[in-house]
């Protein structure tokens, strides 16, 4: 599993913001491009670093290509057996 460090690479102050924030669910929104899919699946990793049951985590998006990037991001930052997270879209 990567470390916390590894975690905040690479984010803009809003991106750290968001990953950090794990009290409660939380709605990202912005435009294509902005980093949303790495931000969320930074978040989830860090949930489950933090002892959260990746079973109790949904995250939903709004396409299947994003929730499919969302799942394989997901799988390379976390160790084999936490996939256990429901990803998936908003009209599934």
């Amino acid at each position: 599993m990567p470390t916390h460090d590894d975690l905040d690479k690479g984010l803009n102050q809003d991106q750290l913001n968001a990953v950090e924030h794990l009290e409660g669910p939380i709605l990202v929104i912005a435009g294509a491009g902005t980093g949303k899919t790495t931000v969320i699946a930074k978040r989830i990793a860090k949930l489950i670093e933090k002892g959260v049951e990746p079973s109790r985590i949904l995250a939903l998006t709004f396409t299947e290509k994003a929730a499919g990037e969302m799942e394989e991001r997901l799988d390379r930052l976390v160790s084999y057996g936490y996939s256990n997270v429901t990803i998936s879209t908003f009209h599934s």
